[in-house]
């Protein structure tokens, strides 16, 4: 029954996300936003096994997106009012970067993952934001609300995979890569939605393959990943690792390549900067989170040992990584 409950809860979070996609008025954008989290909610508190810590969790998610729909909706109340346009974008673009956990308002994120269960921390921090920034107002009639919103951004960027490198436990781990991420997504925004699609699809599959190795393991600490990380699945976060620390001709080095291609065709060199920086930051982190999910285990690793089910993930997971990657530079 709680199962049946998790999956109602969150497929209502998926259709409101949607909607939300295909209204026009920033009304119903808010209003989009804030029924998907008051469906999340319950989805975030079930626990197969009851813990009082999901609490800390779910309430700082909670307090945050409201928050941030409060500072929105007094946004567009200003721009009805008084119709003050700078103002009313300002107070906006603040009110969403705190819903998406840009720096500096990433202060939440970490808090947040750090009680959630695995499936939470999948949905709230890839698949959730995903629909929010497709939907974020670009700012364009002000434009240094859109200098501040990329900027905000830029800086999710530099500053996640710092964290990340920093990180004692796994899902504050998750936390920052999830702030990283989101800068990605934002600065691609600014270059079309397109790019936002193409980046957010690959991210949330290559997400989801993450969380779930992680939350067959039960894995917690960094330093106990080689020895959490069940042995089936090691040679599957081996490619997602190497996949988002940028080697070629894993996935995430064609999607960034993309990025750079685009931002280059349009002449924007600091997103240019921005996203050459991260990514070698991020080369750095993931090839020492590689170094600790190797530390043990891995001759025995590469002999199928799991079900048939965990042997058919796992080998998803590789060739979604490795050989989608190579398909995607034909394709694109």
């Amino acid at each position: 029954m709680q199962l049946l409950s998790m999956i109602v809860f969150l497929v209502l979070s998926i259709m409101s996300s949607i909607v939300m996609m295909f209204v026009s008025s920033l009304f119903w954008v808010w209003v989009m936003t804030d029924m998907s989290t008051i469906f999340m909610i319950p989805f975030l508190s079930a626990e197969s096994r009851p813990k009082k810590s999901w609490f800390t969790g779910v309430a700082t998610y909670f307090i945050i997106q409201f928050f941030g729909s409060v500072m929105i909706l007094f946004g567009m109340v200003v721009e009805w009012a008084f119709s003050a346009n700078s103002l009313c974008s300002f107070v906006m673009c603040l009110g969403f970067s705190l819903k998406l956990g840009l720096v500096p308002f990433h202060f939440w994120v970490a808090r947040s993952f750090m009680y959630l269960h695995y499936g939470g921390i999948f949905v709230v921090g890839a698949g959730q934001k995903v629909f929010v920034v497709a939907c974020v107002p670009m700012f364009s009639d002000v434009p240094a609300c859109a200098y501040i919103f990329y900027g905000m951004a830029i800086g999710s960027m530099l500053y996640g995979p710092v964290a990340m490198f920093n990180a004692i436990t796994v899902k504050s781990f998750l936390a920052y890569s999830s702030v990283n991420h989101t800068g990605f997504l934002v600065v691609s925004s600014g270059f079309g939605l397109h790019l936002v699609y193409l980046y957010s699809f690959i991210y949330c599959v290559s997400m989801f393959f993450l969380t779930f190795i992680l939350w067959s393991g039960n894995c917690k600490l960094m330093k106990d990943l080689g020895s959490e990380l069940p042995l089936y699945y090691k040679t599957g976060f081996l490619s997602i690792a190497l996949s988002f620390s940028g080697f070629p001709p894993f996935l995430d080095f064609c999607t960034k390549f993309v990025v750079i291609q685009v931002a280059m065709e349009a002449r924007a060199s600091i997103a240019i900067f921005a996203v050459l920086a991260s990514s070698l930051m991020n080369l750095i982190v993931w090839i020492w989170v590689t170094s600790l999910a190797a530390s043990s285990g891995m001759r025995e690793a590469f002999t199928p040992s799991g079900s048939l089910g965990q042997n058919v993930l796992n080998i998803s997971c590789v060739i979604w990584n490795l050989f989608m990657g190579m398909g995607f530079s034909m394709l694109y």
